[in-house]
């Protein structure tokens, strides 16, 4: 009997579609980032669906270059945003000062980090939802801004091991221009209970960061490009 090899590849392909279908982009680009109007550096990043055991987890990498500094933070998380998994290394003029990692296992987070004067450990429980946000990353506010207007969320701010609330309000609607391109952005308000910071954020419609203002540090990111 003759074989028929034409339909089993077609077969083949057709799964290995399906399995790259499954990964699915939420949001990717880069900012550009200012202090005081003077451009200061660029960020890259990608927030992505990926299939995993039990479901799926949401996979966000982002590379932050400013000046001599660069920053490679990887997060994993459940669909909520919840973080599972967290990764970050910082270099200065390409050597490393801090590397972190840290990840929730049973009801407790177990976080490891080594500096140039040393290493350390901690485990402590984490707020039901809490985020992951390290502070000089702009990408995952993303995870903060999509609970939306109104939310208290629980945030682990991954260096410092502290984890703090963040209530979103909502600010308006505001006209935003995107290289070169208008459109309606929603302005929402990252304020963190006790120390009273914030951090400015406009998100389109599908929930995607436009631009992020940092008052404290004067830091300004703007997206090179509207979301595709």
């Amino acid at each position: 009997m003759r074989m028929r090899p034409i339909p089993i590849l077609a077969l083949a392909a057709c799964l290995s579609a399906t399995a790259r279908a499954q990964v699915i982009s939420l949001d990717e680009g880069s900012f550009t980032i200012t202090r005081s109007g003077d451009r200061v550096g660029r960020e890259d990043f990608s927030i992505r669906s990926s299939p995993a055991a039990g479901g799926s987890v949401l996979v966000a990498h982002g590379v932050v270059a400013m000046g001599a500094r660069r920053i490679e933070p990887s997060l994993n998380a459940d669909t909520s945003g919840s973080v599972l998994k967290y990764q970050t290394e910082v270099r200065e003029s390409g050597r490393v000062v801090v590397t972190y990692s840290g990840e929730f296992a049973r009801d407790h987070y177990r976080a490891r980090s080594s500096r140039p004067d040393g290493e350390s450990s901690r485990e402590f429980r984490l707020p039901p939802g809490t985020v992951a946000v390290e502070d000089d990353v702009v990408h995952q506010l993303w995870f903060i801004a999509r609970r939306g207007a109104g939310a208290a969320v629980p945030v682990l701010a991954p260096l410092r091991n502290v984890v703090e609330t963040v209530r979103v309000e909502l600010i308006g609607v505001e006209p935003l221009s995107i290289d070169s391109h208008d459109l309606q952005a929603h302005h929402l308000r990252l304020r963190t209970e006790g120390s009273g910071a914030t951090r400015d954020v406009w998100v389109d419609a599908a929930g995607r960061l436009l631009k992020v203002v940092i008052p404290a540090t004067r830091i300004v990111a703007v997206r090179d490009e509207i979301p595709r």
